[in-house]
């Protein structure tokens, strides 16, 4: 029988996460991966063996053919098999003591994540299943069922730009089918430079910043759907409408002539409709020391509209008072980017760029300029573009160019066509460059601004948390940290007692953490229930 662990001390009932694997089979990636999410979250954790206990897995010859070809085939071909597969994992977790069995999500890897697409299309009307679902580099190759009914599930789908199982064909109809069956909000983000398995440390394909960036956003997806329930009035922008503006003074450029080198640099540099925001909530012109000030910051492009510029302010404010950054709201002229080494405020290593509504195809085409400045590499180390810009084959484009900002596109749904993305996508692919491309339902052009009649607090909350972490790495408050590989799980501590999974499950080492981990979920009477 398979034990599992039970901490004596852990009576709340919890959240679970049922962990589907990859064609390899259940192995020790699942079983860290489910001790990551106790140890991090706190939930219980659930590493499903999909194929069944004594089932002889193929051995993988490579190519297209062959015998393990067609056991895989036999899953992803079969999305009444995988599905029924999977509810009995879930259906089980949900029986468990610990259990609140109405947060119960399903997170699956490369196969499991195909997995995760059956089970939405399948079952996504059912009650009482899955609460989330989150799939990490599925294998969408070819094509698959299409939903039987509607989609109850919130969902996530986490992919690499070079992943060729989820091109954008690929993409466009996993896009098709949530549009036309789900009612409640999903997400896409993508990476670029990313193949296929990119967040499993055992794959030649890993990638330690792409599975860190992933996992953060697979953590505060979970956090979302199991803690704040996708509660409008939890979401910590919504406050920010409400800010006073007339408490914060806007700069004459006059008064900043002591943050410039020469008076030949200020007008063109600062404008008169600037609006500028220090660390310490006042003007930055202060009489503070200018070593003293001078940091991050963030210029932001706003759309022109009265809402746009009420926005970006409100937004500037928020930036300072969160992470204690400069921000400047650039109402007219874009700043150059060659003038900000002269700027004593700004540390010209650490500055990003926002760009909104139609400063959003300014912000596309600062990330794409060519230029032969040889500091060009020390500004803008982010670019956030929150719409797809409608312009973007008038963006010039050099391939030779060294210039590589994180570009962060943060895009709705209904704000812009799919057409449109893989037209952008293939345009940053084409130019190697650095970029996030995040795609949120229910959200059109303007979701991220509070004040506009089309704001949507989730997809603006979940692109904001995207951007913070961003800027947190990029700027050096925390560097990505590569997972370590271990060739197996940490041994149970002595100190907790033991339950006993049902007989003829397979035997597999546990872990724990402030709760307790499950592994090895799938046994052998499972076979006699498909």
């Amino acid at each position: 029988s398979t034990s599992t662990a039970v901490d004596d001390n852990a009576n709340e009932v919890l959240p679970a996460v049922v962990i589907l694997h990859d064609s390899s089979g259940p192995d020790d990636y699942e079983k860290q991966r489910a001790t990551m999410i106790a140890n991090e979250l706190g939930y219980v954790a659930f590493a499903a063996d999909i194929f069944g206990v004594e089932t002889d897995i193929p051995v993988d010859t490579g190519g297209w053919g062959g015998e393990y070809a067609q056991f895989i085939g036999s899953f992803t071909g079969n999305a009444a098999l995988f599905t029924k597969r999977i509810t009995a994992a879930v259906d089980y977790v949900q029986s468990l003591p610990n259990v609140d069995e109405t947060k119960v999500a399903i997170l699956g890897y490369c196969l499991g994540g195909t997995g995760v697409v059956h089970y939405i299309n399948v079952a996504g009307e059912k009650e009482g299943g899955a609460a989330a679902a989150v799939g990490i580099h599925p294998s969408l190759l070819g094509s698959w069922g299409k939903p039987l009914g509607e989609i109850n599930i919130p969902s996530l789908f986490l992919t690499g730009g070079n992943d060729f199982l989820t091109g954008p064909q690929a993409m466009t109809s996993l896009e098709d089918d949530m549009k036309s069956a789900s009612t409640v909000e999903w997400e896409t983000n993508r990476y670029s430079q990313i193949g296929h398995a990119f967040s499993n440390w055992y794959s030649e394909n890993y990638n330690a910043r792409a599975d860190e960036r992933s996992w953060n956003s697979l953590k505060t997806f979970l956090v979302d759907k199991f803690e704040r329930q996708s509660d409008e009035s939890s979401y910590s922008w919504e406050s920010a409408s409400l800010i006073d503006l007339d408490k914060y003074e806007r700069i004459p450029a006059e008064n900043c002539s002591p943050c410039i080198t020469t008076e030949e640099i200020l007008d063109p540099l600062l404008g008169t409709y600037d609006y500028i925001v220090s660390a310490d909530n006042v003007r930055i012109c202060s009489e503070s020391p200018w070593k003293l000030c001078k940091g991050p910051t963030v210029v932001i492009l706003p759309d022109k509209s009265e809402s746009g510029i009420q926005f970006a302010r409100q937004r500037a404010v928020e930036i300072v008072k969160r992470y204690g950054y400069v921000a400047w709201v650039a109402e007219g002229e874009v700043p150059k980017r060659d003038l900000f080494p002269s700027v004593g405020y700004i540390d010209s290593e650490k500055v990003a760029l926002e760009g909104y509504g139609s400063g959003a195809q300014d912000a596309l085409n600062l990330a794409m300029e060519v230029s032969s400045s040889a500091d060009k590499e020390d500004v803008y180390m982010v670019i956030s573009i929150f719409q797809i810009p409608g312009n973007i084959t008038a963006v010039t484009t050099d391939e030779a160019s060294t210039y590589k900002p994180q570009i962060l596109i943060a895009s709705g749904v209904d704000g812009a066509d799919m057409s449109e993305v893989v037209a952008l996508e293939s345009m940053l692919m084409g130019m190697d460059a650095n970029y996030e491309l995040n795609r949120y339902s229910g959200a059109s052009a303007n979701f991220p601004d509070w004040n506009d009649p089309s704001y949507n607090p989730y997809a603006a909350e979940r692109s904001f948390e995207a951007i913070e972490s961003i800027y947190r790495e990029m700027f050096g408050e925390f560097p990505f940290e590569s997972q370590t590989p271990t060739t197996a799980p940490a041994p149970m501590p002595s100190t907790l007692s033991q339950t006993f999974a049902p007989s003829g499950a397979r035997d597999v080492k546990v872990t724990t953490a402030s709760s307790f981990v499950l592994l090895a979920v799938v046994y052998n009477n499972i076979l006699t229930m498909i």
